[in-house]
């Protein structure tokens, strides 16, 4: 059932295994940020990186991610970050079952790292 206008959301719980972050890369960062606030009443911020500008935000429900700006010759995508408690054991059981490290680990000050 969908919540009515103006209820409070439900703070989401973090739990090794979920989907943590979501990365959304658009042509149009702006126009992709005012479309999910308009129809899903997401919030947002602006952050600074190194990469170029960030959008933030935060779903009703409590999920978090950001928007940025596509890289040239990258189509519009979304990207998953999972959970873990420790990088390198998740590192090492993704390659023993079969899988690939496309990027190699990069430490965010103050919040973990990725790969």
């Amino acid at each position: 059932m969908a919540k009515e206008e103006g209820e409070d959301s439900v703070r989401l719980t973090r739990v090794i295994g979920m989907i943590a972050h979501t990365e959304l890369a658009s042509t149009n960062p702006g126009a992709t940020k005012d479309f999910l606030e308009q129809v899903f009443s997401w919030k947002f911020q602006n952050l600074p990186s190194p990469q170029g500008e960030l959008i933030s935000y935060q779903t009703p429900g409590g999920a978090q991610g950001s928007i940025r700006k596509t890289r040239p010759e990258e189509l519009p995508m979304s990207l998953n970050y999972v959970l873990v408690r420790d990088l390198g054991e998740a590192e090492r059981k993704i390659k023993m079952h079969g899988g690939e490290i496309v990027l190699p680990r990069v430490d965010v000050p103050d919040m973990g790292g990725f790969f």
